[in-house]
Formats: C-alpha cells, sequence, structure tokens
C-alpha cells in the first residue's frame, strides 16, 4: 500500500510540475520516472524471483540517480565565471540567447544581458555578438531583441552585432564565429556569456569547434529553476557529446 500511495504522490507531483507554466518540465518527467519504479517494485510482489528482481531494480534507480546527481554537480561546479586579465580578454564576445517575450528578455536573458553590459561597459573597446533565431512562439529574434535591450541600456549600436540564425548552442557558437571572423576578431579564443546551469556545455561546445573559451555566468533565480535547469543540461550534454 505504502509503494502505491508513493506512486501517486510522484505522479501527481510530476503531472503538477509538466503542466505549470515555468519551465520545470525535466523535473516533472524524473518524479513520473520515480512513480514508475514504485509500481514495478509493487507488481514484483509474489513473483519469481521477486527478491532478486527488487534487489536489481533498486540498484540501477540508484546508479541512474547518483549518475544524474554527479553530472548534476559537475555541471554546476564548470558554470562559474573565469577570471583573466584586461590584457587577455578574448576579442570575440558572444552572449547567447534564450527565450523572449514580445521584445522583451525574459529573466534568464535579461540576465545575461545584464551581465554583458557590465562586461561591455568594463571594455569600453570590446564589441560584442548576440546571437539567437526566431523561435516558434516568439514575434522577434533573439538577437534583435538582445541587441534592443543592450542599445537601450546605452551601448553603442555599433558595438552589437547580432546573429539571428542560430537555432542551438552549437548554431550560436558556429555561426557567430564567421560573423566574428568577418569583422577580423581573432577566433582561437571566445568568451561566452550564458547562464551558469548552461556554461560547462556551451564551453564543451567551443572547445569541439576548436576554440579555446572562458566564460561569465549569470545567477539563475529561483533555486528550483537552477535545479531544473541542471538536471535538463545533463541529457543535453549527453546529446552534444554524441
Amino acid at each position: 500500500m505504502t509503494l502505491i500511495i508513493l506512486a501517486a504522490v510522484f505522479a501527481v507531483l510530476g503531472i503538477a510540475l509538466i503542466v505549470i507554466p515555468f519551465h520545470v518540465a525535466m523535473t516533472g518527467i524524473c518524479f513520473l520516472g520515480l512513480s514508475a519504479v514504485c509500481i514495478l517494485l509493487r507488481l514484483l510482489r509474489g513473483k519469481k524471483h521477486e527478491r532478486t528482481w527488487r534487489v536489481i531494480l533498486l540498484m540501477l534507480t540508484g546508479v541512474c540517480m547518483l549518475t544524474v546527481f554527479g553530472a548534476m554537480a559537475y555541471i554546476d561546479r564548470s558554470g562559474r565565471s573565469d577570471t583573466f586579465e584586461a590584457d587577455t580578454a578574448p576579442e570575440f564576445v558572444v552572449v547567447l540567447g534564450a527565450q523572449v517575450q514580445g521584445d522583451q528578455p525574459s529573466l534568464t536573458l535579461k540576465k545575461r544581458l545584464d551581465l554583458a553590459l557590465s562586461y561591455l561597459n568594463d571594455h569600453p573597446q570590446a564589441k560584442v555578438i548576440v546571437s539567437g533565431a526566431q523561435g516558434a512562439d516568439e514575434a522577434y529574434t533573439e538577437a534583435y531583441v538582445m541587441a534592443k535591450y543592450l542599445i537601450e541600456q546605452g551601448v553603442d549600436e555599433n558595438r552589437v552585432i547580432q546573429e539571428e540564425q542560430a537555432h542551438d548552442t552549437r548554431e550560436n557558437l558556429e555561426y557567430s564565429r564567421v560573423l566574428a571572423e568577418q569583422h577580423g576578431m581573432d577566433t582561437a579564443s571566445v568568451l561566452i556569456i550564458t547562464s551558469d546551469f548552461h556554461l560547462c556545455r556551451a564551453k564543451y561546445l567551443a572547445r569541439k569547434l576548436g576554440m579555446e573559451p572562458y566564460g561569465l555566468a549569470s545567477q539563475t533565480w529561483p533555486e528550483i529553476l537552477r535545479v531544473n535547469y541542471l538536471l535538463r543540461e545533463v541529457f543535453a550534454f549527453v546529446k552534444a557529446a554524441m
């Protein structure tokens, strides 16, 4: 009976997290997975070799959870801003896009842009590439909204270059590099400005593209979103590595 109750609780939590519009669906899917494990444990009662199968199922579940939590911890630790001297800062600077709402950045994207704004104010000679195409549910390209925000905050429009074709992180970096080279920038290294949960994978992809990556990471709030995004990044990282 306890397993059925647990399965029901995990299922309700999972469905609720998937349905609510706060981008925590990945956490919801994991709760549904735990619900399925509870149901399987209940179904194994009375079966031949019940104890053996239950131990195997619990061990597999434990290994999966430890692997995922370990990967989340690694991604979290790797998503910290780098420090470097002003004269060694990469010439190629890119802000990675995120969801926009009308002609305004989402909270996640705004935090990235505010970090970029601080960097540009501290490095008045630097230019920045803002990268992101138009999503199916977006009225404008992410690059346009990002450029608009930075310019409204006082950045000279000549310092902001828009890359409006990229639909994922790899394309963000690859297409932005092409633009940077067209503008005469050295692309041997790249300074990536993005969210803390995203920086680890972005730097990994930059290395795969042959660039030395540095990063500035904006903080994600609230905490439940950061945890959910870290969880999502584990699976995104597997896809990126394939």
